[in-house]
């Protein structure tokens, strides 16, 4: 093998990293700051809708219930807990686009060779069926480890907002599937079952975070 680098055409390196990252120009934490406090701002907004237009009395009840029980800390923990994932996903941007290391590839592998001439890393087929595969384990990893957060950010939703909070579910459940069959026939269609799935789970977040920090005005 060449020790020279491939032709910028061919998108890698000689040992198979990408030549260029994916991620736009913009610094990560900029980037991600904006897309978080867009969705944070869209969810509120969502949830405080629902709260105006719908059954306000039941919804007050519900909230009442849980300033008695001095709970609203409780619902904006999951918010705090989505702050720190917030700074960890930063974390992971930052050295995926040094890296250049592009979705669906989660880790990179190096053949021991000794004292012999280094192979190329090793990462995860894309082409043909076995890409496909690759991509559809991707998306169920990823929707398998957004679940424990979306469930406890539901369950809390539901006590005080129950069929809005089914409603915005079912969405996101449909966009996953959506975002599901996108990523399996290539990595940049999942964009859009991701983007759409954002607006039932922030809706569901942000009905969390309404109800506690109504609670805690409650109560205090």
């Amino acid at each position: 093998m060449s020790s020279e680098p491939l032709q910028k055409n061919d998108g890698v390196d000689e040992r198979g990293i990408p030549t260029k990252s994916e991620y736009p120009p913009l610094p990560i934490p900029a980037l991600y700051g904006i897309m978080t406090t867009i969705f944070i701002g869209v969810g509120l907004a969502i949830a405080f809708g629902i709260y105006t237009l719908g059954s306000t009395s039941r919804y007050d009840s519900k909230i009442s219930t849980l300033a008695a029980g001095d709970l609203g800390w409780a619902y904006l923990g999951l918010f705090v807990t989505k702050l720190c994932m917030f700074l960890t996903n930063v974390n992971l941007g930052m050295a995926r686009k040094e890296s250049k290391v592009n979705v669906p590839d989660q880790q990179v592998y190096k053949v021991y060779t000794g004292s012999e001439k280094p192979l190329g890393y090793v990462l995860m087929e894309q082409e043909g069926v076995l890409g496909r595969f690759n991509r559809a384990q991707r998306a169920l990893q990823n929707s398998l480890e957004a679940m424990p957060t979306f469930l406890a950010n539901f369950l809390l939703a539901a006590y005080v907002f129950p069929f809005p909070a089914l409603v915005a579910a079912t969405w996101y459940g449909l966009c996953r599937v959506a975002y599901a069959f996108g990523y399996t026939s290539d990595p940049k269609s999942r964009i859009g079952g991701t983007m759409l799935g954002q607006f039932g789970n922030q809706a569901i977040e942000g009905m969390v975070l309404l109800a506690g920090a109504k609670a805690l005005m409650r109560a205090h």
